[in-house]
Order: C-alpha cells, then sequence, then structure tokens
C-alpha cells in the first residue's frame, strides 16, 4: 500500500477513462454504499451469474481479516478470489485460511513481514500454475502469479501482481513475463496493486502504460482512491486483453480490509457447472441392534468350520459379515454440505456490519469521537469472534470420538496436511550455517553453556532390562485395552457376543 500523496488533473483523469469500455452510474453507488460488502458484491453478480466474476482485494493480513473474508465473500456467483498482501507465512497452512468451496494457491514472501499474493479459485474449475515468482525476503521486489483457466473449451489466463513500494523497478520483469505467456492465450485477465497511481502523468505512470500497450492490453477505467490524510490516487488496476468481454466492472469500499477499494469485473466466457459431491457412507449409529443380532443368530457360521485353508475360512467370514452390516447399514450417497463458519452466528454477522459502518464513518470523518467508536467496536467484535472460535473448537475436541476429532484437526490445519507442498527451496548447508554462526552466539557465552553442561551431575537411573513375557501377560494386557479408538468390524463383532 502507498498512501503517499498524488496530484491529479481533469485532463489526466480523462486520458486515463479513455482506455476503457463502459462505466455507469452503478458504480458510483456501490462505491459510496454503506451496504455491508456481502449484499454489496451479491447486487454486483446476481445479474450475471453465468459469467465468470473476478474480484481483487488489498487485505492487508488474511489471518487478521479471515473472519472478514468468510462474510464477504459467501457469494456462489464469485469464481476468483485474487488477493494482494496476504501477508501469510509458509508456516501458515492453507487449511487454516480455507474458504469453503474454494482451493487456495498462494506464493508467500517468506522472512521478512507483509507482502505475499494468492488466487482462491473454485474448487470444480480446472487450473494449473503458469508462472509464478521466486520467494523473496525482499521488500522491495514485486510477486506475481498466473494460473490457466480452461472454461467451455478456452483458456484464460488468470493473474494477480503486488508491487510492495513505489521504489520497486518490476516494469522490465513484468513486460517479458507478459511477453512469453500472453501471446500463448486468447484471454488474459491481471488485477493487483501495482504501487503506480495512474492518476499522475509521472515517469511510472506513463512506463506502465506504454508496457500495456506494448503487449497489446487494456487497463480498465476505475475511479481514485481515498486514503486517509492524503490526495486521491488510483493504485489498483485491471488489465484485460479484451475489453468487448467484460459485461461489467466497477469497484466498491472495503473498509473491513484496508484502505484500498475491492475491484470487481464480469468476464463474459461461461465457467463450468459445479458438480454434486456425493460420500459413500454406512450409517452404523442407525442400526436396529435387537434385529441385527437376530439376524447373526440365524446366520449359519457353521460353514466357516467346514473349511480347510484358513485364507477361505476369513474370506467366507467376511462375506458373513458384510452381508450382514449390508443389510443393517447400507452405503447410502450423502451430499456434502460446507459449512462456512460453525461458529459465525447471525449476532455476530451483525455484529460485524455495525463495526465495518463505524470504520465507513471514521474514514470520512475521522474525528477522536469516531475513532473511540470505532475501536470499541472493532476489539468487542474481534473479542467474541476469537471467544466463539475457541468455543466452537473446545466443544469439538471433547467430541469422546477419536476419528472425528483428528479429522476436526485436520480440517483446521493440525496436522500433516497433503495439500501443502514442502519446501524444496531450503538450503540446508546455509541453514546449518546460520545456525553455526558466531553471530549469533558469541564465543565467550558457548564456553559458558558448555561448562555448565558439562558440570551437570548424571542422573543415577536404574539399568534397563528386557524381561520375559507369557501368553497370559500378553492377553490379560490385551483385554485391558479400554479405547474406543477401533474398526466398525470389531465393534461390530464386540456386540454380536
Amino acid at each position: 500500500m502507498d498512501s503517499s500523496g498524488t496530484n491529479s488533473a481533469d485532463s489526466q483523469s480523462d486520458h486515463f477513462l479513455s482506455f476503457s469500455s463502459e462505466s455507469s452510474d452503478e458504480d458510483d453507488s456501490f462505491h459510496s454504499s454503506s451496504l455491508p460488502l456481502r449484499d454489496v458484491l451479491n447486487s454486483v453478480f446476481s445479474d450475471v451469474p453465468k459469467n465468470l466474476n473476478i474480484i481483487h482485494i488489498n487485505a492487508q493480513s488474511i489471518p487478521a481479516h479471515y473472519p472478514d473474508m468468510l462474510t464477504a465473500f459467501d457469494n456462489q456467483n464469485i469464481h476468483a478470489i485474487l488477493v494482494s498482501e496476504t501477508w501469510l507465512k509458509p508456516c501458515l497452512p492453507s487449511t487454516s485460511y480455507s474458504i469453503p468451496g474454494f482451493q487456495l494457491v498462494r506464493n508467500d514472501r517468506v522472512v521478512r513481514t507483509g507482502g505475499g499474493i494468492a488466487i482462491y479459485i473454485r474448487s470444480h474449475i480446472p487450473f494449473h500454475i503458469v508462472d509464478i515468482s521466486p520467494p523473496t525476503s525482499s521488500s522491495d521486489l514485486a510477486q506475481h502469479l498466473f494460473i490457466e483457466l480452461t472454461l467451455s473449451h478456452t483458456k484464460i489466463l488468470l493473474g494477480v501482481f503486488y508491487s510492495p513500494s513505489i521504489r520497486a523497478d518490476y516494469f522490465s520483469a513484468l513486460e517479458k513475463t507478459l511477453e512469453d505467456i500472453t501471446p500463448l492465450y486468447d484471454h488474459l485477465v491481471l488485477m493487483g496493486d501495482f504501487n503506480t497511481c495512474l492518476l499522475k502523468n509521472d515517469t511510472r505512470a506513463c512506463h506502465l502504460r506504454s508496457l500495456v500497450d506494448a503487449c497489446n492490453l487494456h487497463i480498465l477505467p476505475l475511479k481514485a482512491h481515498y486514503f486517509p490524510n492524503s490526495t486521491p490516487s488510483l493504485l489498483d488496476l485491471m488489465i484485460v486483453s479484451s475489453s468487448e468481454n467484460i459485461a461489467q466492472h466497477g469497484q466498491c469500499s472495503a473498509d473491513a480490509f484496508s484502505y484500498h477499494d475491492l475491484v470487481y469485473l464480469s468476464y463474459k466466457v461461461r465457467p463450468p457447472k459445479p458438480k454434486m459431491k456425493l460420500l459413500l457412507q454406512r450409517n452404523f449409529g442407525g442400526m436396529n441392534i435387537d434385529e441385527l443380532r437376530q439376524d447373526a443368530a440365524d446366520t449359519d457360521w457353521s460353514m466357516i468350520d467346514h473349511v480347510g485353508c484358513i485364507d477361505e475360512k476369513v474370506a467366507l467370514f467376511n462375506t458373513l459379515l458384510i452381508n450382514l452390516i449390508d443389510k443393517h447399514a447400507p452405503i447410502r450417497p450423502v451430499k456434502i454440505k460446507h459449512s462456512p463458519a460453525p461458529w459465525l452466528t447471525d449476532d455476530l454477522k451483525t455484529l460485524r456490519n455495525k463495526k465495518n459502518s463505524a470504520k465507513s464513518k471514521f474514514k470520512m470523518n475521522p474525528s477522536d469521537h469516531n475513532r473511540e467508536k470505532y475501536k470499541l467496536l472493532r476489539n468487542r467484535c474481534n473479542r467474541m469472534c476469537r471467544d466463539a472460535q475457541r468455543r466452537h473448537i473446545h466443544k469439538s475436541v471433547q467430541n469422546g470420538n477419536p476419528a472425528r476429532v483428528w479429522k476436526f484437526l485436520k480440517s483446521i490445519g493440525i496436522g500433516k496436511s497433503r495439500n501443502d507442498p514442502t519446501p524444496k527451496d531450503i538450503n540446508i548447508d546455509l541453514l546449518n550455517k546460520h545456525f553455526c554462526s558466531s553471530a549469533l552466539i558469541d564465543d565467550a557465552t558457548k564456553a559458558l553453556t558448555l561448562n555448565q553442561l558439562s558440570s551437570c551431575p548424571i542422573p543415577d537411573y536404574p539399568s534397563f532390562v528386557f524381561s520375559q513375557l507369557s501368553d497370559c501377560d500378553v492377553k490379560k494386557n490385551v483385554l485391558s485395552i479400554a479405547s474406543n479408538a477401533v474398526v466398525p468390524f470389531l465393534q461390530l463383532g464386540r456386540m454380536l457376543k
């Protein structure tokens, strides 16, 4: 985010607006609307549900505004969410900040704070990464992420871009990237925070316009963003390959995230319809135990004794057992329903709307009274959301069923996740050299620590020896196990006893 002052002239603004296709008074009403962001987006995309609808937001920390994202972007007509300034780090799993119905593609800024870009893409839309900027710890290097979407036999290049400051000279690298990949696609949509104010007519703005013209692309017109205590600026941009394919575009205030506006567009390409997800499950809890026992008693289990081979005995036993299970707990299709946030109640949503309204008033009139009112609502809202999340987690882990507990823990990012790739860019030798460097610990501290460790008395633990176990000891310990973490077949076997 760059909130430095900008001086704009009417002629410069008119020159910029000539880039685009259409503009409407509806955009003005959305920009100044006091409605919650969720309602604004519902209104924006309600008339174009069959188009590819894309938004971009400068989030200024996904972890800090994750509940706002769940509330604001709960819209079936949004197909892609592009995010600048994610502030995510490789140690933060994607599952902790997932949005139901979307896949998360990330490009984090490592080591240093801030930065980072991401794309949330609908789970039913096929994609693959085309180009991604290498990981960087510098605060002066731009980041980009391009993915390819296949929609109605049409390939679209979708990208997000972030320039962290006005000092970043990203133009040559971006121009080379666009020249290499844009000729391969019929359609391109690029959004992001370019930190280049197009309300100015300076060298930086002219350079970006020339770059876009050279690649035969178009910048869609937007209105100025208003940062506190500064002149208007225009930093968040939308670049497309064909303005004729834009059904509508515009911007709206997103005070819950940052002073940057949310920008959106609807592209005239039909995305695929979401497929209904079904999961095949058995309802063991709904079985009639009395009927199960009766059918188990009527089953001729003696057939197993007449089979000589142990493998055939096991196969016959499994067949008889599965027949019982199929009768009393048949496999049935279950439609998967995603709950955006079980802890996000209607009262919390109402409180969040009040907080966002207070922030809008403070933005329009930054008085001490409005500041204090906003801070009180913000702190109360954050505290209640945090408490609601904790209550939900506490209730879920006290379920008592280990399988469900572990499934829940994995859903919130605890445990090993197959979706998060392991970092491959870590140099183990450099890591070892970093921690062995004397710059971290001086020689005197090392020597003192080693002397203290060597002078510590060694505890007199009794020696460890193996003892002989009998079959009775093994049987006694196995039968003493009282865990509920057993497979359904063993649970059924216990009921048949």
